[in-house]
């Protein structure tokens, strides 16, 4: 992958964590049909996106 790639891929999985984190955190608490399963996992996949693309920025030199 070059930097561009690189950095693309990362704003991306940015925006895949962020819609996570609203459709399964969010969005039940608003709807008030709580699932602790649904909200824990949508949070640790929201972490795991993040770290990723926290990860794929990270200086590679």
């Amino acid at each position: 992958m070059n930097n561009r790639q690189r950095e693309s891929t990362a704003k991306f999985l940015y925006d895949l964590a962020k819609g996570v984190l609203l459709i399964t955190v969010v969005s039940p608490w608003v709807t008030g049909q709580r699932s602790w399963l649904l909200v824990v996992f949508g949070f640790l996949s929201a972490c795991a996106l993040f770290f990723w693309a926290f990860w794929l920025e990270g200086d590679r030199s």
